[in-house]
């Protein structure tokens, strides 16, 4: 039963016109922010063989250094670790400017994404309310919750294609631009003072995974949303808002501890893994703790607002 609720809901969400404009929409915005790296390279200065700018391996200056702003100077020391290492272990870096580098650095591209899935995942149970076709769901022998968990399901599943999507894209994109050849299959970066050595897979898979934890929360709370105001424009309207102001608010109030609790100051799981986190002191450990508390918040308020309300409320 659950399969054919979900075939359903896929059948409903793929046959719309404004699902396929939003694939033709990634495509073209991969298309162009490949095009736009291609040609902008062209009048940077050119990269070493190891893929990062003017690295230089040579021991700088004490007394040059000293007279740095501290950043600077963690920054020549990052280099030069880096420098190092790379020639002492032999290492193949990617190269940015390739098939490969040019996916790897579109993990960002999935907040694109996130757009999308938000308005799926706000519609696809206002959407119901809003075009009276509830009612038709609610007279089946089926319970309800397992109604609401197929479209989440669904809504899921499509962020997985979308995603899925950016990276096939993504990669024939690097390969028309760059050539359809792997030079190196390292990706070695210096962060939190270590020097981190991942083959160029392993990065991808674990940039795009934390990348899509986001998207997921993001839309979980669209969902949410949906279900209790069932009003689809407004559902939209407030995940979208929520999306694109909830980092900022979350600057704006860094300086306060309770900040560190606010659920935008951890959905971003890459701030762990680069190194990097929105507000000091927090561990990875401590955001994703936030984040399924959150998610089973949200969950349980959809739950509650589609099965206990009654439909013509």
């Amino acid at each position: 039963m659950m399969y054919a609720l979900i075939k359903n809901e896929n059948m409903k969400i793929y046959k719309r016109l404004g699902t396929k404009i939003m694939f033709v929409i990634l495509a073209a915005v991969i298309v162009f922010i490949g095009l736009v790296m291609r040609f902008a390279n062209e009048v940077t200065e050119p990269l070493d063989g190891a893929g990062e700018p003017g690295l230089q391996i040579e021991q700088s200056d004490p007394d040059q250094m000293a007279n740095m702003p501290e950043s600077m100077q963690v920054q020549i020391h990052e280099q030069e670790m880096l420098g190092t290492y790379l020639i002492e272990e032999e290492v193949s870096q990617v190269n940015r400017d390739s098939m490969l580098g040019f996916a790897m650095e579109n993990p960002q591209l999935v907040s694109f994404v996130t757009m999308f899935t938000v308005i799926v995942g706000a519609g696809i149970v206002a959407g119901e309310h809003s075009k009276g076709t509830i009612k038709l769901l609610m007279i089946r022998p089926v319970k309800r919750w397992k109604i609401l968990l197929s479209k989440w399901l669904s809504t899921v599943l499509f962020s997985i294609v979308m995603v899925l999507t950016l990276i096939v894209i993504s990669l024939l994109t690097g390969g028309f631009l760059y050539g359809f050849s792997i030079d190196g299959l390292r990706v070695v970066e210096v962060v939190d003072g270590a020097v981190r050595d991942m083959s160029v897979w392993g990065y991808m898979a674990v940039t795009y995974s934390l990348a899509w934890v986001e998207l997921i929360i993001m839309t979980t709370f669209a969902f949410m949303l949906g279900a209790v105001f069932r009003n689809q424009s407004l559902s939209i309207g407030l995940s979208l808002v929520m999306l694109f102001t909830g980092g900022q608010v979350v600057f704006l109030l860094s300086s306060y501890d309770w900040a560190k609790y606010l659920l935008f100051a951890h959905t971003n799981l890459l701030q762990h893994f680069n190194g990097q986190p929105m507000i000091e002191h927090t561990t990875a450990a401590f955001s994703v703790g936030i984040v399924v508390f959150y998610f089973t918040v949200f969950k349980a308020i959809a739950y509650l607002s589609f099965s206990k309300r009654d439909i013509a409320d």
